[in-house]
């Protein structure tokens, strides 16, 4: 595994195939390598909830770093209960798909504003889009419109990049445990990212909670505090938490989980449009022939562009951003036939999965066109068979139709603006402006 440190199960399933079991010192882990498998573990009728556990040593240090958090919790009465406040609280406070891409679109503003204030120089789109996402998703929290400069911005940056770290280093320590007592930064990381997630979410969450008004509904973080009163109605003696922690964990989670993977994604898309010209043309194409020159693209718009819609598709297949991910067996249950005991650790290897030459002809080629009908149509995010972008189940993510809605928001708007190009022998590519015709 540590001769291939960015596809290590991928390697292992070309010598023991679809299904195997690696074993680590806190107990062993069945990796699953085709959508049939997955699928099957996941959505098997009568099992869907099998697969449904996060236990805290098969993700340390990740719990000790987001504390009380849905996305991280195990499965329980009080993970259910926070998993219907989200649903609910995302339903009524995008009301309407159409009107989450309006609130998308500030975003995109400060991006770029940020690209062409100083044009020729140097910048690394990762930290753009990230910083631009924080922005956009702390205005849907919190009603407060800051700077890409903003001390808040600055510390969920770093928050990020200590989870990011983490994410190389957790199995690390998972198999040697006495490393955890030798002086390097893993204490002092998470105590940081404690820090930083104390000083931001429970204040903003008490100040919502002291000037919250019933029926009117401010930004998400209202929407949340809503959804959890209606939800706690319904419920008869279960043990679902309290308020006080649950709302800060959902705030954590929209921003933290939503940042990372958003501006990882916009990223892919970036490096391929730039490495497949044809593509960006014909998506510039598109762009023109829907939008013309005198607006910018919005989420109506999404329908007839089913090439960009594709592209975004592909880049998330080919890209392999979404690595191994996984859960817990809360009972004893059995997929392909296997036994696999309560407890066990269930990962998905979605990088095998998304080029498994079973679901897609000619994996290694970047064909955007797969997504794509007989009739030029996109068939959709969650058609394919081979296709999880979102994950599946019950721990699919439960914010991916915002998720979508950001994706196509920044897409369509930049390539709408810019043309992205490396100019011959050029080390870095370069951005070109369209203006729109006033």
């Amino acid at each position: 595994m540590a001769a291939d440190p960015v596809t290590p199960f991928s390697k292992l399933a070309e010598k023991y195939g679809d299904i195997f079991t690696v074993a680590f010192p806190n107990g062993n882990a069945v990796i699953l390598n085709t959508a049939s498998l997955v699928r099957e573990a996941r959505l098997a009728p009568g099992r869907q909830e099998d697969l449904a556990g996060k236990s805290p040593e098969s993700f340390f240090p990740f719990g000790e770093i987001m504390g009380h958090n849905m996305a991280g919790s195990d499965y329980s009465a009080a993970y259910l209960f926070e998993k219907k406040v989200f649903v609910s609280a995302m339903h009524s406070f995008g009301a309407g798909i159409e009107q989450a891409s309006v609130r998308a679109g500030h975003a995109v503003e400060i991006t770029m504003k940020e690209i062409e204030n100083k044009p020729g120089r140097s910048f690394l789109p990762k930290n753009l889009f990230e910083s631009s996402i924080v922005v956009q998703l702390l205005e849907w929290l919190t009603s407060k419109k800051i700077t890409l400069d903003d001390p808040m911005v600055k510390d969920l940056n770093e928050f990020n990049a200590i989870m990011g770290r983490q994410a190389l280093l957790n199995t690390v320590y998972q198999l040697f445990p006495f490393l955890c007592y030798l002086p390097t930064q893993f204490f002092p990381d998470i105590k940081r990212a404690q820090q930083i997630r104390e000083k931001i979410f429970p204040p903003e969450y008490r100040a919502h909670q002291q000037s919250y008004i019933p029926g009117t509904i401010r930004d998400l973080t209202d929407s949340f505090i809503s959804a959890y009163e209606k939800e706690l109605v319904k419920e008869t003696g279960k043990d679902i938490g309290s308020k006080d922690s649950s709302i800060p964990g959902l705030m954590l989670n929209v921003v933290i989980v939503g940042s990372e993977t958003s501006s990882a994604w916009l990223t892919w898309f970036f490096l391929f449009n730039v490495l497949y010209p044809n593509v960006q043309s014909k998506i510039h194409e598109e762009l023109d022939a829907v939008v013309g020159r005198d607006r910018l693209p919005n989420w109506k718009d999404a329908e007839s562009l089913p090439f960009l819609q594709v592209t975004l598709c592909e880049v998330e297949r080919a890209s392999g951003m979404m690595t191994l991910v996984g859960t817990n067996a809360i009972r004893d249950t059995t997929i392909a036939g296997y036994h696999i005991p309560k407890g066990t650790f269930v990962g998905l290897n979605l990088p095998k999965v998304h080029t498994d030459k079973r679901e897609w002809p000619e994996p290694e080629k970047f064909k955007p066109e797969r997504f794509l009908d007989e009739d030029g149509k996109f068939v959709g995010w969650n058609k394919l068979h081979g296709f999880m972008p979102f994950g599946v189940g019950r721990r699919e993510c439960p914010g991916q139709s915002l998720a979508k809605v950001m994706m196509f928001s920044f897409a369509s708007i930049l390539l709408h603006r810019y043309k992205i190009e490396l100019p011959e022998g050029a080390a870095r590519c370069r951005v070109i402006k369209y203006p729109l015709r006033k």
